[in-house]
């Protein structure tokens, strides 16, 4: 089994992004649990699930582009990651950390959205 470090993988978030320290890709389902009458179990059903990124990044030249699909609600697409990970996103969060002795860096969080929706 081959080993992948973080170096070796690319992301693509509506083109290329610069400036990349960290990038995180998780999938969750929603659920729901139902307890019949009289039946002490409870079954989980899944009723969705959901896509996220969050990029951590350096570089304000890259974030410019995807605060703009914050301001317009527009999407884009995902792509990359050691496991394959495609998805058009929408932007629902933009922070700054500016700690006073270390790196200056811009978090992006973006989820998996339906195309055709905002576009």
């Amino acid at each position: 089994m081959a080993i992948t470090l973080g170096k070796d993988c690319s992301i693509s978030v509506g083109g290329a992004v610069v400036g990349v320290r960290d990038v995180q890709l998780s999938a969750a389902a929603r659920t729901i649990e139902v307890e019949e009458y009289a039946s002490r179990y409870v079954a989980v059903y899944q009723t969705g699930f959901s896509e996220t990124v969050t990029i951590e990044l350096n570089d304000n030249a890259s974030v410019s582009g995807l605060k703009a699909h914050l301001i317009a609600g527009t999407a884009f697409t995902v792509d990359g990651g050691q496991g394959g990970w495609n998805f058009p996103a929408v932007v629902t969060g933009l922070s700054e950390s500016n700690p006073l002795d270390g790196v200056a860096t811009l978090t992006i969080t973006a989820q998996r959205t339906k195309l055709g929706w905002r576009t």
